[in-house]
């Protein structure tokens, strides 16, 4: 059943407007390419005073090296055309034993300052699946036509830091403090020490939802919007598709849900299906086809979504907010 559903949704999505009803959220979509960098992906994205800036990940021999990566930004204006040549960030500072392994970063604003959080580990080379990733946050200066950076600060949940996998965590500000989200649902919130890295609960609520595709994993840094935060999300299951010939691949899709403005910011509503549009699930040779949101700003009528495609591409969504509101199904707790 899933790959007649994904089949209709990327094939023939007209015929089929349950599932894709993104090729309605989703107005136009527009690759962004860079010489020095191919294959970049995974990007987020905040606004400033020109335009944009982006930050993506950047590995630079995937077939020798593939756990080698970097973080790179760059500046686009308000058209997303680069205006500043893409720059790669040294995350590694005086006596570190370890070469960049930085994935997933974050953009956002605090306080009128940008920060990024991202994951790595710093401690061995050559990571693996069963290697530890942690989250670490960093604080972005301008000098002139480059960025400097803070030391990373080590981020850490103050009762599950034994777990080896530390990803997906999104930060917000709420009446001019710094929180983040830890998981989706349940929707748990953590307030971290900006000075040692402890991050302590501070609230946790689950709601019932139904989700057929994967555990639900946190990608946007919330916005307020109309009252609630907004974000996107992603999730994953192996399933086969026409953009997989009909082998069995992960195929990661794309949701988008809202919590309330204020404590326990327990979550409101959500997209009950993907949102799949024209384009995103294409033939390749690839070995996943994966959509995941990493970012996203506002205009009146319009949100722009930064995304990668497949872990090779980059690419911003302009989605209709009234068509994105139209599809968020409100959480009945009874």
């Amino acid at each position: 059943m899933k790959f007649l559903l994904l089949f209709l949704a990327v094939h023939c999505f007209g015929h089929f407007e349950d599932l894709a009803y993104g090729q309605k959220v989703v107005i136009a979509q527009k690759q962004i390419l860079f010489d020095d960098f191919p294959d970049s992906t995974n990007p987020s994205i905040i606004k400033v005073d020109e335009g944009y800036l982006m930050s993506f990940r950047y590995t630079p021999d995937r077939y020798n090296d593939p756990w080698v990566s970097y973080i790179g930004i760059v500046l686009l204006n308000k058209s997303f055309n680069p205006i500043s040549h893409p720059q790669l960030l040294d995350t590694r500072f005086t006596n570190n034993k370890t070469q960049s392994q930085c994935e997933d970063a974050r953009l956002f604003t605090y306080c009128g300052r940008i920060f990024l959080t991202y994951n790595d580990n710093m401690d061995v080379n050559c990571t693996t699946y069963s290697d530890r990733r942690e989250i670490y946050l960093i604080e972005l200066f301008r000098d002139k036509d480059k960025y400097t950076i803070s030391s990373p600060l080590k981020l850490y949940h103050q009762e599950k830091a034994y777990l080896i996998v530390q990803k997906n965590w999104v930060f917000f500000e709420w009446n001019k403090k710094l929180l983040t989200g830890y998981s989706i649902n349940p929707h748990e919130i953590l307030y971290p020490n900006l000075h040692n890295g402890a991050c302590y609960p501070c609230y946790d609520t689950v709601v019932p939802i139904i989700w057929d595709y994967g555990t639900l994993h946190g990608d946007t840094p919330p916005l307020l919007i109309d009252g609630e935060y907004l974000s996107f999300f992603h999730s994953g299951i192996v399933t086969s598709s026409y953009a997989s010939w009909g082998w069995d691949l992960w195929h990661y899709f794309m949701g988008a849900f809202t919590f309330s403005a204020s404590p326990p910011f327990e979550m409101t509503s959500y997209t009950p299906l993907p949102i799949v549009a024209e384009g995103f699930y294409t033939q390749s040779n690839r070995e996943k086809r994966v959509i995941i949101p990493g970012g996203f700003v506002v205009s009146e009528q319009e949100i722009y979504l930064a995304y990668g495609k497949d872990d090779y591409e980059i690419w911003i969504a302009t989605i209709d907010k009234q068509e994105l509101k139209k599809i968020l199904k409100p959480i009945c707790k009874n």
